[in-house]
């Protein structure tokens, strides 16, 4: 299955060593996004890919591109326009410190400000199988929530899959009124999905589906599976036991669900690992696994990608079936 993603390249701007911005001369730089990191981890798992996005048109953007090819996405698709690359510093935690994150006006980036014409929309769903848009498309601009939902219905129309994941951001939505306008674009933009990454938060919460009596979370979100008709739903559940962290992943369709056991984090920096997981559910999804094996190859890749520095998880599948296979495995040679 050939898989495409429409989402924002972004600069990542990270202090060495744990350090805070009061305490650097230094940044390392790095390019990532939801498409960028979740195209990125399944070009590593073998899949082809294609990025839908506009760089700017300068030395930023052509720096973008080739650290995209090393990834190993495929930029036919990446357009050049404008001046600015939306950014971000992340001031990684150590210990009860949290990672703290600052973004630099994504707003006004070349991609947040690209429009529906700016974009070889009818070349990249003739050259993909499935896209995935990112929820925060639909909060950044008017300019990208048009693009998503053109792309969403486009899709569809041409028999090819739609991956949403709801990655709704108070942030971005801080505005009077900004609320009741995001619930009624993803109310829009569901009837074309086919797989949504969420939590039964959001369907309460953004959504506002009220849940009837003695309804557990599985039958609610059945609930909403059978009203838009997607295919899966799924998502992880982070908790705390003995004061460790751990983590579970989910699939839910309208007639099963599977849900792992809680697997424990060591977290060097957790940027990304949410993208891992939906690497992984995507991996599942397009060579047809069952739900449990999706799930724990998808929770497993989550895990494997607390640890690892940057956004991006550059794991491979044989990594990740070897992490499966020999738990506790901690030399290779």
């Amino acid at each position: 299955m050939k898989i495409g993603a429409y989402g924002e390249v972004m600069l990542r701007l990270t202090p060495p060593e744990y350090r805070l911005l009061e305490q650097t001369h230094s940044l390392r730089m790095d390019y990532t996004g939801t498409g960028v990191n979740i195209l990125g981890n399944l070009a590593h798992f073998g899949l082809d890919t294609w990025l839908l996005t506009n760089v700017p048109d300068n030395r930023l953007g052509d720096a973008a591109i080739v650290n995209l090819r090393k990834f190993g996405l495929k930029t036919d698709f990446v357009g050049k326009y404008h001046n600015h690359i939306g950014s971000y510093f992340a001031e990684v935690g150590f210990g009860s410190r949290p990672t703290y994150v600052t973004y630099q006006n994504r707003h006004n980036s070349s991609f947040g400000i690209s429009t529906v014409t700016n974009y070889l929309i009818k070349e990249f769903l003739e050259t993909v199988d499935l896209i995935h848009i990112c929820g925060i498309s639909l909060s950044l601009t008017d300019a990208t929530w048009e693009t998503a939902c053109a792309l969403a219905q486009q899709a569809k129309q041409l028999g090819k899959k739609v991956c949403f994941d709801f990655n709704f951001r108070p942030s971005l939505n801080t505005e009077a009124g900004k609320k009741a306008l995001m619930k009624a674009r993803y109310e829009a933009i569901l009837p074309y999905c086919d797989l949504v990454f969420g939590t039964s938060r959001d369907l309460l919460e953004l959504l506002e589906i009220p849940k009837e009596a003695n309804e557990d979370n599985v039958r609610y979100i059945q609930r909403f599976l059978a009203h838009y008709e997607v295919e899966w739903f799924a998502g992880t559940q982070r908790t705390t036991m003995s004061e460790k962290p751990y983590i579970s992943g989910r699939i839910i369709t309208k007639n099963a669900h599977y849900e792992t056991e809680p697997k424990l984090l060591t977290v060097l920096d957790r940027i990304g690992a949410g993208d891992a997981y939906a690497a992984g559910i995507l991996l599942g999804y397009a060579e047809k696994w069952s739900l449990e094996k999706t799930a724990e190859f998808a929770t497993t890749n989550a895990v494997v990608a607390h640890t690892l520095s940057g956004d991006v998880p550059l794991t491979t599948r044989a990594q990740i079936q070897q992490i499966m296979d020999y738990p506790g495995l901690d030399l290779i040679r």
